[in-house]
Order: C-alpha cells, then structure tokens, then sequence
C-alpha cells in the first residue's frame, strides 16, 4: 500500500514538473515519512475513540510536537520499530493523563528536569537530518527553552490538571528522546553535525 501511494505519487508529480534522481529521492523520503505518519495518527485515533481517549490524544499530540518541534530527537530507524513504540507511548501516555494526579513537588522536579535538559541536549538531530549552522543549532536551542517557559506559565496562571499531565508527560518524554544516553542505548549517531563538519574539513 505504502510503495503504491509512493509511485503514483511520484508518478503524478513527474507528469506536472520534470525531476531529477536527487529530486526523485528527497521526494520519496519525504512521501514515507507523510504516509508513515498519516497511518499512524489514523491508527491512534481509532484506538482512541475506542479507550475514549480522544481529547486526550489531540491534546498530547499538539504539544509533544511543539516540544520537538525545536528540542528534534532520535527516530527509529525501522517502520515497525516506531510502530511499536508510538501505540504504547501515546495509548499509554492518554491513560497518563486522564487518571494520574502528581503531587505539586514532583512537578517542579519535572519542569526543572526538562529545562536543564533541553540546555544541554537540545537539539538533537539524526544522521539524515544533521543540524550543521550553529546559528540554527543556538535559534532552535533558545526557541525550545522559551516554548518550555511558555507553557511553564500556561500551567501557572490556567489551572487545568489535564493540561499539566499533558505538557509534563511530553516533555519527559521529549527530554528523553534527545538525552545522548538514549542515541547510545538504540545505537543511533548523535551530534551528526559533528561529523559532517569533519568530513567537509
């Protein structure tokens, strides 16, 4: 299903605009990456529905993705890989939410976890997508600290339970996906601008 979408696709394209091989393959790269979310999101919909999960769901998503929106990460290197972990992770981190009350200390550990985590490991980038300007690598640094401060002060003055599990359940799992620890414990390259500088030396 996946290679039909990504053919005739392609194949569509091609009948507008001429494309070169390079232009064929950041095409295909991107239209798996398109059709690999597309199922996915579909997937944790239906099962949220299901579990009754669904504003939690919508909710987690939006603010997940303005968390790694600038703080990136790690990502699996296989289709079933990021299966595996995204249904648990969100279905899990749903019920998280909904049902799970944190004391007032804890949170101020949380906050201050991912803050001291974010000054120290974000960004993180992948091999296939090495940050190589350090002016990007300081913009997108400053931006996931302020987007962390942002919400900090959301939190504060709108007293919303479900709105604070939200934001703290994904910046702990933002902080994760960029922590060196976790590249090293899935065997993932991290710091890859490091390597395209030395192989441009």
């Amino acid at each position: 299903m996946k290679k039909k979408f990504i053919n005739y696709s392609i194949k569509l394209i091609e009948s507008k605009k001429e494309l070169s091989n390079l232009d064929k393959k950041k095409l295909k790269y991107g239209l798996e990456g398109f059709y690999n979310l597309i199922t996915k999101v579909v997937v944790l919909i239906i099962l949220a529905l299901i579990l009754n999960l669904t504003k939690e769901l919508f909710l987690l998503i939006i603010i997940y993705s303005l968390f790694r929106l600038y703080g990136f990460g790690i990502h699996a290197k296989k289709t079933w890989q990021c299966w595996i972990t995204t249904i648990p992770i969100y279905i899990g981190g749903c019920f998280f939410i909904k049902y799970i009350s944190i004391p007032l200390p804890i949170t101020y550990i949380i906050w201050l976890f991912g803050f001291i985590s974010f000054l120290l490991f974000a960004p993180a980038d992948t091999s296939s997508r090495p940050l190589i300007h350090k002016d990007k690598r300081i913009r997108a640094k400053i931006l996931s600290l302020l987007i962390i401060i942002i919400f900090y002060i959301i939190n504060y003055f709108y007293k919303s339970q479900i709105l604070l599990n939200t934001t703290l359940y994904a910046l702990i799992f933002e902080s994760i996906v960029i922590n060196p620890l976790t590249y090293k414990l899935f065997k993932a390259p991290y710091n890859n601008y490091k390597v395209y500088q030395k192989t441009t030396v």
